[in-house]
């Protein structure tokens, strides 16, 4: 905590007995996650002086750590606090059970009084929790009776209905209505399933059917029974599903499950052929197809046009307080990956700073600051009544000005460091208002809120920065999917204004100083770490994230993680307003936009180009184009080697550095600067740490720095500084300053320019690349929303430019290959037929496997219409395979014809002149 000077310090070393009086140094604490939050905590719980604290270590971690200890361990100041189990949470009811028997005897063995969950699965677990209060353990973290009342999904739907506060519409009860539908909807019916399954039910004349049958379900979980069947929900999905679409023509639907997160356990559909594949996805996704699993999950609908806003609550079972909003709109496969604060603060001064030049954009605001009111005011009202005893968040779907209730996450976020970028709490003392301390770390509040309860009282939210972000550094593609089998092998210090939660990947090995390599295994989700900025309004924090992304130095084998997504999306973003509302569905598209990059860059030969243009050079050019090679092809290649840089840099400095709007791309700055840009944007400046391969070389750098002189010069003697204009004088005008420029001069400054020009309109590169693309169709409206072209919104046209960020890998003629790696299943579920067999006939677009990569369950789809010769992975479920690794022999019902190596090339050459004549 921070005293009231701002110093840090423990509670028990302050000067005034009531702060004393919230000491934590009492707390023995089990951490039972991992991923970053485990170190962070433990980096907390050593600030704040908790007594002593353990961890557990699953079996799993051996594939993470193959060759060192969990990187949290090498400075671990407890090694006999670390238990191991199986894994943190057991598949199945069964096995869930039994782990947590396992982790609470392992805390009371050890004399824990606490466990605390982070942001896993088990941190919302009412079951757990409960488990852990009745042994008379604390659990950091919202109570039993939080959990079990808004924790659930379908629990906190009908909470929010009776407070009054906006839900999507939809089904919270599937099993429970298909339960009452199977038995005839009648109490005859129930009371005899009851009867067969020899479970204890007394039904409830006062209440409704569909709540008997639900208090019927929860006995049959209790005792581990099926009376109601996979079947069963998949069939009253369809029924519900003809209801809304009634109501609803045309649009998706949700389906959710009660027990899921980032982006795990849900689907979105949108024809009645999608449903029984998207019920048994969800269900295996979270690992509820086992006998006696809940499998209750929402149907909602799908509000296609929604940004995703969340407020972060805080309580002590009396009080519930706001702590502002957070827009995570920009996600992808319901998963976040930047996350930025949204708060009154910050949009008052948006408006303040706006009004006078765009009145408009101020106006957008305005309402926007009056929605997150509301959602505040409804967020506290939410905590309250649920007697909110420590963190949560309360999320949303806000559409234009309205808002629905979503969801509460009764458990720290991993985004919660946004929040604490810009807000810390004052508590002050009722009895003595001189008497005040403040937390700026939601961690230490739950465990101060864990041990002092409702003696702590209400804190004041005092503001610490205007803005605050955070990306999710995930090992995923170019498409977003995730990447297993990447081994880290170096990663550059954090920089100023960075914090990197890395779950202590770059502690080094203590004893040598040398980075530990860490692998990237499939055991896990793709989250790798989580790197936070703040500023003082929201374009200079993204400024600042932007240069911790750009200067950011991740590098391994095998290794593929989204650093570079985010780094081009961020400049995309600065290049548009910082202001900029995404919607939940803006990501899809831009990767579209992306992969419309890519599929250009697929037939762009620089070498080609270059090499014409010496040709046709007449000999004094030819020199100055042989010594500027390097100097201008080097920052190109490697822009154009991944499009998320390129959309990047075309993205921010569209209109800016050139206009497009004619024939030809006209520039309108010196093109030797916009080659210093390319330059710095890449990372490619000299500093004497870098490699040759990884800056400027010398010769080229003093190439770069003759041509800036020389304009700087010829602008300072003529007093040009538009470049429209300095430029046509140099090509073809007069001494404009005879007076200042001799005659001699003035001829040899021609020269001078048309040889420092040599060669760079092969910048206009960058943008007929985009132009070709149709990249240039994104945009952003005067109402701060995206415009996305239609090719890149329809699946039909969207999809196949995403697949171009992660081609699949070349199959032969006769066979099916992985086109990841992960662990292969041939079925849905265990219980359930394969989803191909030998000798079958299967369709193009026919799913054949799945494949589980760090959490998420991938459908593989037939990339052609054939019949199956040969399985490959017979009795296989379960065990890893590899990126291209066959899988079945086939027999296509078509030979697919190869592009030979000859008409390759002649493509090349055709889309590379024509990219260089317009």
């Amino acid at each position: 905590m921070l005293d009231k000077n701002l110093n840090r310090i423990k509670f028990q070393e302050s000067d005034s007995s009531w702060i004393r009086s919230f000491s934590v140094e009492s707390i023995k604490c089990l951490i039972v996650c991992r991923g970053p939050v485990r170190k962070e905590t433990m980096d907390v719980f050593d600030a704040i002086g908790i007594r002593e604290y353990g961890i557990l270590l699953s079996e799993k971690d051996s594939i993470v750590y193959p060759k060192a200890l969990a990187p949290e361990l090498r400075n671990f100041r407890f090694p006999e606090n670390v238990h191991r189990v199986p894994d943190y949470m057991g598949a199945g009811k069964e096995e869930k059970e039994a782990r947590i028997k396992q982790i609470i005897e392992i805390a009371k063995t050890n004399g824990y009084t606490h466990l605390f969950a982070g942001y896993g699965f088990m941190a919302e677990d009412a079951e757990f929790i409960e488990a852990i209060e009745d042994a008379g353990l604390t659990f950091m973290g919202p109570s039993s009776h939080v959990a079990r009342g808004a924790g659930a999904k379908d629990e906190a739907k009908k909470l929010a209905r009776s407070l009054k506060v906006s839900v999507t519409p939809g089904v919270d009860n599937i099993t429970a209505l298909a339960l009452v539908r199977k038995t005839g909807s009648s109490k005859d019916g129930l009371l005899k399933v009851a009867k067969d399954n020899g479970l204890s039910f007394e039904y409830n004349d006062k209440l409704p059917l569909e709540d008997n049958a639900e208090l019927l379900l929860q006995i049959s979980y209790e005792k581990t029974i099926d009376i109601t069947s996979i079947a069963d929900l998949q069939k009253e999905a369809e029924i519900q599903l003809e209801e809304i679409w009634k109501k609803f023509p045309g649009k998706r639907v949700r389906f959710k499950y009660i027990g899921g997160g980032g982006g795990k356990g849900q689907r979105v559909i949108g024809d009645k052929s999608q449903i029984d594949s998207a019920v048994m996805e969800i269900l295996a996704e979270s690992k509820v197809t086992a006998v006696g699993s809940n499998r209750n999950f929402l149907i909602e609908l799908n509000i296609e046009n929604t940004r995703h806003n969340e407020i972060q609550l805080i309580g002590n079972g009396e009080w519930s307080l706001s702590l502002g909003g957070r827009d995570c709109s920009l996600q992808m496969h319901e998963q976040k990956l930047l996350e930025i604060s949204l708060t009154q603060e910050l949009l008052q001064k948006e408006v303040e700073e706006c009004k006078g030049a765009n009145p408009k954009k101020a106006g957008i605001l305005e309402k926007d600051l009056l929605t997150l009111r509301d959602m505040e005011n409804q967020a506290e009202v939410f905590g309250k009544a649920i007697r909110l005893n420590s963190v949560s968040t309360f999320e949303c779907i806000v559409e234009g000005n309205n808002f629905f209730f979503m969801e509460v996450n009764t458990r720290i976020q991993v985004e919660h460091r946004v929040t604490e970028m810009v807000y810390k709490l004052k508590f002050v003392n009722p009895s003595n208002p001189s008497e005040y301390f403040f937390i700026d770390s939601l961690v230490e509040a739950m465990a101060v809120l864990s041990v002092h309860g409702i003696r702590v009282p209400k804190p004041e939210r005092i503001l610490r920065n205007v803005s605050g972000a955070e990306v999710r550094i995930n090992a995923t593609n170019r498409s977003l999917q995730p990447h297993a089998g990447g081994i880290i092998q170096s990663w550059s210090p954090p920089l100023e204004g960075e914090i990197r939660d890395d779950q202590g990947i770059c502690l080094r090995n203590p004893d040598t100083g040398s980075f530990v390599h860490y692998n990237l295994a499939g055991a896990y989700d793709s989250n790798v770490a989580l790197l936070v900025s703040y500023g003082e309004t929201r374009k200079k924090n993204l400024e600042v994230l932007s240069n911790i992304l750009r200067k950011t130095e991740l590098r391994g084998q095998n290794l593929e993680t989204n650093l570079l997504v985010h780094y081009g999306l961020t400049e995309w973003i600065l290049g548009k307003d910082a202001m900029f509302k995404p919607s939940t569905a803006f990501m899809i598209a831009y990767l579209a936009g992306i992969g419309s990059l890519q599929s250009v860059l697929n037939d762009l030969d620089l070498e080609y180009l270059w090499t014409e243009k010496l040709k046709k050079a007449e000999p004094e050019l030819k020199k100055v184009l042989s010594k500027k090679v390097t100097l201008v092809l080097r920052p190109l290649e490697k822009i154009f080697s991944n499009p998320h840089l390129l959309g990047g840099f075309i993205g921010h400095y569209d209109g800016k550095l050139w206009d497009r709007t004619g024939a030809k791309v006209v520039f309108l700055e010196n093109p030797v600067l916009i080659l210093e840009k390319l330059y710095y944007y890449l990372n490619l400046e000299n500093t004497d740490s870098k490699p040759p391969s990884e800056k400027i070389w010398d010769h080229d750098e003093s190439l770069l720095n003759e041509s800036k002189d020389f304009y700087a010069e010829i602008r300072t003697r003529t007093g040009i500084v538009s470049w429209k204009e300095l430029s046509a004088l140099l090509e073809s005008g007069k001494n404009p300053k005879p007076d200042r420029i001799t005659e001699e001069e003035w001829i040899g400054s021609k020269a001078a320019h048309l040889g420092f020009q040599a060669g760079l309109d092969i910048l206009a590169l960058l943008i007929n690349v985009g132009k070709k693309a149709n990249f240039f169709g994104l945009d952003m409206d005067d109402s701060l929303e995206a415009i996305v072209p239609e090719e890149f919104r329809t699946a039909a046209t969207r999809d196949p430019l995403i697949k171009m960020l992660n081609p699949p890998p070349k199959m032969s003629g006769d066979e099916i290959v992985a086109p990841m790696g992960g662990m292969f299943y041939s079925k849905e579920a265990p219980n359930l037929p394969t989803l191909v067999a030998e000798g079958e006939h299967f369709q193009a677009g026919q799913p054949l496997f799945i494949i589980e990569v760090m959490k998420m369950f991938n459908k593989i789809l037939a990339p052609v219409s054939g019949t199956i010769v040969k399985n490959l992975m017979v009795d296989s479920d379960g065990k890893i395979v590899s990126k291209a690794q066959p899988i079945f022999k086939i027999k296509p019902d078509e030979i697919l014809k190869e592009e030979s190596p000859e008409e390759i090339r002649s493509r090349k050459v055709k889309v590379t002149t024509e990219l260089a004549a317009s």
